[in-house]
């Protein structure tokens, strides 16, 4: 942790970081899938770069599945969790070869850490009343993996990462108090002007 905020601190006193980059996305993970936001600083060595994404999870259950209702002709899950998960992380990508791969992929090094928000509903009852007066709590995570970004015409690239989601829980919800896991991150992204 302290080799991160050692980075981040150096960054801003011997750099500077002209290359900005908004993006969106998608995880698929162990414990469920979800939707992204991304903003990107590169450093002007471009051997590293700054990150903040805030993350939409809708967690599963392990028995979830979605069954046809012959009586009412409409398709319905059976066996969900009514929680979700709004991570908020800060990190840093770490370009191993920059400059020494002559193509528009860069391979690196992520390390993400912040605070995660856990919404925990009831799991019967129509939409409202599962969600009407839920449980909360707000515990840290982070996000360790490797991955490549591709850059491609037009100022836009594609990231996709895979590494290790910790989502760790102060107390139990919905029987369990870790959701860490395996996750795939692929984000899609435009260089602002």
């Amino acid at each position: 942790m302290k080799i991160l905020y050692s980075l981040i601190l150096c960054s801003f006193l011997f750099g500077e970081f002209d290359q900005f980059y908004n993006g969106f996305g998608m995880d698929i993970g162990k414990s469920g899938s979800g939707l992204f936001i991304t903003r990107q600083a590169i450093h002007d060595s471009e051997y590293f770069s700054l990150n903040g994404e805030l993350r939409f999870y809708d967690i599963k259950a392990s028995e979830e599945t979605i069954v046809y209702d012959y009586y009412s002709g409409q398709y319905q899950t059976v066996g969900g969790k009514s929680l979700i998960m709004l991570p908020l992380f800060f990190g840093a990508n770490y370009y191993l070869f920059n400059g020494k791969i002559e193509n528009n992929f860069s391979p690196f090094l992520t390390l993400r850490v912040g605070g995660v928000f856990s919404v925990d509903g009831k799991e019967v009852g129509s939409f409202r009343q599962r969600w009407e007066n839920p449980d909360t709590q707000i515990t840290p995570g982070g996000f360790l993996g490797v991955g490549i970004d591709f850059k491609m015409v037009g100022q836009t690239s594609v990231s996709v990462m895979i590494g290790l989601e910790l989502l760790p829980l102060e107390h139990e919800f919905d029987g369990l108090d870790d959701y860490s896991g395996r996750l795939i991150h692929i984000s899609f992204n435009r260089r602002s002007q």
